[in-house]
């Protein structure tokens, strides 16, 4: 027995001796595939075990592992892979990018994030789907591309301002825009500009060049844009711009060149047909209303002969609108060594508007540049400068603009007379043209030069293992210069007795941000807890200059300049600044890449507040849970992922808090001549941020191995607090203070779908966006407040909702419109007002598809809008069906009218939409739901074909790369709106009165042939 014993000790320790004789040290390098440099922070875990280690900044890693176990190799945005040790003390890898998440590592507020492992709510927007787009800036190439983001352009002007809406329309009279942050700088994207020009702003974005785009992410719930607290709660931009990579110098040479025309022409009845209109309205009103109109009666009152061949036929808009070119070129260089990468790029972009008198130019430069100057400290630099030049002229809803003076021009009257002089419009029979719009077009001078320069400078530090340090300083430095001239030989002029005047004016802002903050990565538990947090502070402050100068009375039209004047009618000069100071913390959980958790707490102070609201707090929290990871899912092979998310989360909106609108302000005023202080507004220590409040619960879902994804959203998304003017009596010496009042909600619904749709000889690759926003107003201090001539403010209504006389229709025996009478007075007037539909949208999104074959390359890109109404306000102008503002007895109407006043009634018994002509305005109201029309769309935004040569055939002659194509935007638009196009709004800076067409330049749509060449 004891012998029995004594031999299992033996057996037992001679195993023991042998288990441990095999433990060894295992050490090895760990690299990418993509450019073979060293991977810090990869876990390697023995199988099946909990021991583990990760590499160091160098790649290196060390471990007691036996020989027959197995290494397991796994990092963020890369395919895990295992390693059998054997008989080896070192074991190199080469890690592969994740078929999952290529190219899906997605910029966070500070920070970078796998897509995989995102709780929050989180848009993408590929640079290559920015650069190939021909627009003057980024934002206009986002037109739905991404769920939940409403881009609109509110007109065709070059250079021109976009709307861009991320979950709805959250204030009332702050800015509903997004906040942009380019290469960690928030950047001022206001309209710095003093130039009036209607209803349309200058784009700050525009001074960007696309083509140095990298990617876009979309911050678009409370989890994701709390991290900018004050300034997230209409979303968060973030834009990266390329950077160099380790290797070889790369050249790479882009260039476009094509035409542009308005994407629709409204067709304008001719002459004669203008005459026979005129003469029909007083043959209407003899047998309607018992006048006694002779035969002919206006045509012969003017002097004319409606059969006359040898008519004046003037097509104003063809006079206006013309074919314009359009072009874009740009060189980059990019490369590196393992220690230093740089991207520089040079380019020049040139888009001449298709209205006479307008066109955009830039000419920009770039260098960014990181090096890794020690081995725990990293240092880089973004900088950019870039010069625009403006070409404006006044338009929407202006008297002296170009397209509304052409909306019914006179047909009778030429462009210019025999003696080479303008026209007068005052000699003729349209009452709606004040001026000549070719003259205005041509002679009025208006431009805006603008520089700009971005700077942001970076050192990151590793303190210890999992922890660094990064600071940063940056600048956003604007240079603007607005140059005004309206002609001696103009009415505006004339009228006035100006004998020409002229404005110049400046503005100048400097803005700085300086930031630091620590982020920390720790993985415990042999790779099943992995932790990273980042805490930081923010200081950011703007000084702001503005000055203008205004003179009259010039000798001649060739002479521009303010100095050749005779008097100076005006000049001022002012300045203003703000500044705000933030901490930031957030904190991600990740327990095995199933359960996965995220909070996130931002505090503001801002000089903006009032003193007693100086500082804000800005919270989110969100989970996720990958069911995917699940046991009972792992023996399946079609659901490659499925994950819940769901986040809660408050931010806030400074932005329409005025510098100063918290402190009693004074003016300069004049007693008597002597110079005094006027008080000028109340104030209010309380007034503080528009507040959000945000709720989200999503669904990331994806299909054999990820070649299908689904990511679904669901929102409710509160603004409390909204800024708003509370009226004061009168006694007080003021008309109101800016306080926090109101409510508006937003609720609605995303989904995202993507798919690799074929493989093999014919790929075909596609993404489908598809979003449901509903906008509704829940509190106001007035209920009811009628903004305008066309838009209310009211409870339980969107923001843009129409208030217009309505109407039922074409009386089919009389030929008048059937008004609704709502006071029941028998009169109609404004007082018969009533809420008749809304701006928003019902449901937007787009659809792309990229096709491969061999060398050629071909994608196709939809956008829509279904839903929407749109008050086409021009249509009050050149569908007067022959009303005389002026009487009857020397009729004199708006002007001509559009092709559709054809199918006006004619006789008792038609049935159509289209009262009868009159020479009084019993059919005609001009703010009434007749105007009122679907702005629905559909539009192919982009259509490109392009071919790639062989690169073994181009390596000889020593090109990288050769690619030719023909692009094609805005070809197609199907859509029922009459005017030209639905993508407008005459006040495009206000969305409370949005979705008016008065007057405004319209959409373009462009052909044009481009290269890519790479060196």
């Amino acid at each position: 027995m004891i012998k029995t014993l004594l031999s299992a000790v033996i057996l037992v320790l001679l195993l023991g001796s042998t288990g441990y004789a095999q433990t060894q040290t295992v050490t090895g390098t760990v690299v990418s595939a993509e450019d073979d440099l060293p991977l810090p922070g990869v876990n390697v875990r023995i199988k099946g075990t909990t021991t583990g280690t990760v590499t160091d900044l160098d790649g290196l890693y060390s471990i007691q592992a036996e020989a027959d176990q197995t290494l397991v190799f796994s990092y963020i945005g890369f395919d895990t892979q295992e390693a059998a040790i054997g008989n080896r003390n070192v074991v190199d890898v080469v890690l592969q990018l994740d078929s999952k998440t290529l190219g899906e590592v997605v910029v966070v507020g500070y920070g970078t994030q796998s897509r995989r492992d995102l709780t929050g709510s989180v848009g993408s927007v590929k640079g290559d789907d920015i650069n190939r787009m021909p627009v003057a800036s980024l934002d206009g190439a986002m037109q739905g591309r991404a769920a939940g983001v409403f881009v609109q352009s509110p007109s065709g002007t070059p250079g021109a301002g976009i709307s861009m809406q991320i979950r709805g329309n959250t204030s009332l009279s702050a800015s509903s825009q997004p906040l942009y942050v380019i290469d960690g700088i928030p950047i001022i994207s206001e309209d710095l500009s003093g130039l009036f020009s209607g209803g349309q702003a200058t784009n700050s974005l525009a001074d960007i060049n696309p083509a140095d785009i990298e990617s876009i992410e979309i911050l678009k719930d409370a989890s994701a844009a709390a991290i900018y607290g004050s300034r997230g709660a209409n979303g968060v931009v973030l834009i990266t711009t390329k950077r160099g990579k380790s290797g070889d110098a790369k050249i790479d040479i882009n260039g476009f060149y094509g035409f542009q025309r308005i994407t629709n022409e409204i067709d304008m009845h001719s002459s004669q047909e203008f005459l026979n209109l005129m003469n029909d309205a007083a043959r209407q009103d003899n047998r309607a209303l018992g006048t006694n109109y002779p035969e002919n009666y206006v045509s012969d009152l003017w002097g004319f002969d409606p059969n006359d061949q040898d008519l004046q036929n003037t097509r104003w808009f063809q006079e206006i609108f013309r074919d314009a070119p359009i072009q874009s070129y740009d060189v980059a260089v990019s490369g590196g060594t393992d220690k230093t990468q740089y991207y520089t790029s040079l380019a020049y972009f040139n888009q001449e508007g298709v209205q006479l008198g307008t066109g955009f130019e830039r000419i920009s430069a770039r260098l960014n540049v990181d090096t890794q100057a020690k081995k725990w400290l990293k240092v880089g630099t973004s900088m950019t400068l870039n010069r625009t030049i403006q070409d404006r002229t006044i338009n929407d809803n202006s008297l002296y603009g170009v397209v509304i003076n052409s909306l019914a021009g006179d047909p009778l009257m030429p462009v210019r007379q025999e003696d080479g002089s303008y026209s007068d419009p005052f000699d003729y029979f349209g009452w709606w043209m004040l001026d000549n719009p070719v003259l205005i077009a041509e002679n009025y001078y208006r431009f805006t030069r603008t520089v700009r320069g971005l700077a942001n400078t970076y050192a990151e530090a590793k303190l210890a293992e999992g922890l660094t340090l990064r600071s940063s300083l940056g600048i956003d430095y604007t240079y603007l210069e607005d140059e005004a001239y309206t002609p001696i030989i103009s009415r505006e002029s004339v009228n006035g007795n100006f004998n020409g005047f002229g404005n110049y004016g400046n503005t100048q802002d400097f803005t700085w941000i300086a930031e630091n903050y620590l982020s920390y990565t720790k993985t415990i538990g042999g790779g099943l807890h992995n932790i990273n947090a980042v805490l930081g502070n923010s200081y950011q402050a703007s000084s702001r200059s503005f000055s203008s100068i205004s003179a009259q009375g010039f000798p001649s039209d060739q002479f521009t300049k303010l100095a050749v004047a005779a008097r100076v009618t005006a000049a001022s000069t002012s300045g203003t600044n703000w500044g705000i100071s933030s901490y930031f913390f957030r904190g991600n959980y990740n327990y095995a890449d199933k359960l996965l958790a995220t909070f996130t707490v931002r505090a503001d102070g801002s000089s903006r507040f009032g003193e007693n609201f100086r500082f804000g707090i800005f919270p989110s929290g969100s989970i996720a849970y990958r069911l995917s990871e699940e046991a009972f899912m792992k023996d399946q092979t079609v659901v490659s992922d499925l994950k819940v998310r769901a986040s809660y989360g408050v931010v806030g909106n400074q932005d329409g808090i005025g510098n100063f609108a918290s402190r009693g302000l004074f003016g300069v005023g004049a007693y008597r001549q002597i110079p005094s202080l006027v008080p000028t507004s109340l104030s209010n220590s309380n007034l503080t941020w528009e507040s959000t409040t945000q709720a989200n619960i999503g669904l990331d879902f994806g299909v054999l191995n990820d070649r299908i994804t689904l990511t679904a959203d669901a929102f409710v998304k509160t603004t409390d607090d909204l800024l708003l003017n509370r009226l004061v009596p009168g006694i007080s010496g003021f008309k109101f203070v800016t306080e926090n009042i109101g409510k508006v909600e937003n609720r609605g619904l995303e989904l995202a779908v993507r798919g690799v749709i074929l493989t093999g000889p014919v790929e075909w690759s596609s993404s489908f966006n598809i979003s449901w926003i509903r906008n509704k107003v829940l509190e106001l201090e007035v209920d009811e407040q009628i903004l305008n001539d066309s838009h209310i403010l009211a409870i339980g209504h969107p923001i843009g909702t129409y208030f217009l006389i309505d109407q039922e229709g074409v009386d089919p025996e009389t030929g008048d419109m059937r008004w609704v009478d709502v006071n029941g007075d028998g009169q109609i007037n404004s007082a018969d007002r009533r809420i008749v539909g809304n701006a928003q949208p019902k449901y937007f999104g787009g659809w792309d598809n990229s096709f491969r074959y061999k060398g050629f390359d071909l994608n196709v890109f939809f956008q829509f809008t279904v839903g929407n109404q749109i008050f086409n306000h021009s249509r009050a102008s050149y569908e007067n069906l022959g009303w005389s503002r002026i009487g009857t007895g020397f009729p004199l109407p708006d002007g001509n009218n559009h092709r559709l006043a054809d199918e006006r009634w004619m006789e008792p018994g038609d049935v159509t939409d289209i009262p009868r002509a009159s020479l009084t305005n019993v059919n005609w109201r001009e703010y009434s739901s007749r105007w009122l029309e679907d702005g629905s769309f559909l539009r192919l935004r982009m259509l490109t074909l392009g071919y790639n040569f062989n690169p073994a055939i181009m390596d000889r002659i020593g090109v990288r790369s050769l690619r030719v194509f023909a692009q094609a935007q805005n070809l197609l638009t199907f859509t029922r709106y009459t005017g030209f196009d639905p993508e407008v709004s005459q006040n495009a800076r206000d969305p409370r009165v949005a979705g008016s067409d008065f007057g405004t330049f319209p959409q373009t749509r462009s052909i044009s042939l481009g290269f890519n060449i790479g060196l």
